[in-house]
């Protein structure tokens, strides 16, 4: 600015400060405006839901609650019969393979009142026998290696307690069950003074029956004693048609 008249030279120097601080800087109360592009390989990954995770071992997901398979034979074949009970598919399918499955369905939903009589295990199997309040034994078969994981057991067999329509192989029913200690069945097919009189005694392994009237004659091969079963007929095909026994 040499040369220029100290007037001018003041006047410049105003202007241009003036310039610097124009209105074109962004006010300190707006905030910056910013924008991301995100390119493929940094696209983020979307975290599985709980639903979806993978389970840890002995465990499963289903119907948005955990299932933990029981470890060992006994509580895996009552986790089956529980699920058979409620008529769960989902729990049966982690349960049971899927011929298993087809064959519990086709079996129907017998009493749920199930009691443990034993498991054993064979080999590469075990076998866990439970009866319910009917009387009726399920023989269910496991595979040891799958305890404690899906798709354990393999076979669900089902007998049904059965109500004769003829006195003699009515007597006959209750005598098979009586030698296989079901007293479960006993009490279905006779009424409970006559089961709870012959549970506690040896059933006789081999016998010849006849009937007389009312009565069914059960006759010792070997010796020893004999019982005579009273039938009320109107009962025949139904429970509790055995009303008393006797000895002789």
């Amino acid at each position: 600015m040499t040369g220029l008249p100290l007037r001018l030279a003041a006047v410049l120097t105003a202007a241009l400060t003036l310039t610097a601080c124009s209105g074109k800087d962004t006010p300190s109360s707006q905030a910056p405006s910013v924008t991301t592009t995100v390119g493929p390989s940094d696209s983020p990954t979307a975290a599985p839901s709980a639903s979806s995770a993978s389970p840890t071992p002995g465990s499963s997901k289903t119907g948005g609650s955990s299932f933990t398979f029981p470890t060992t034979a006994k509580g895996y074949a009552q986790a089956l019969l529980s699920a058979w009970g409620t008529k769960s598919s989902s729990r049966l399918e982690l349960l049971a393979n899927q011929a298993t499955v087809q064959q519990i369905k086709d079996n129907g939903y017998p009493n749920a009142d199930w009691t443990y009589i034993d498991c054993t295990a064979s080999g590469e199997t075990s076998e866990c026998v439970f009866r319910n309040a009917h009387g009726d034994e399920v023989l269910i078969t496991l595979t040891n290696t799958q305890i404690g994981h899906p798709t354990a057991a393999t076979q669900a067999l089902l007998e049904r307690t059965t109500y004769a329509s003829s006195a003699e192989s009515y007597v006959s029913a209750f005598m098979y069950a009586w030698q296989h200690k079901n007293v479960q069945r006993m009490a279905r097919l006779a009424t409970s003074s006559v089961a709870d009189k012959l549970k506690s005694q040896t059933a006789l392994d081999s016998y010849s029956a006849h009937t007389s009237g009312d009565q069914v004659i059960v006759s010792p091969t070997l010796g020893g004693t004999q019982y005579t079963f009273t039938i009320v007929s109107g009962n025949l095909g139904k429970a509790h048609a055995i009303s008393a026994v006797s000895t002789a």
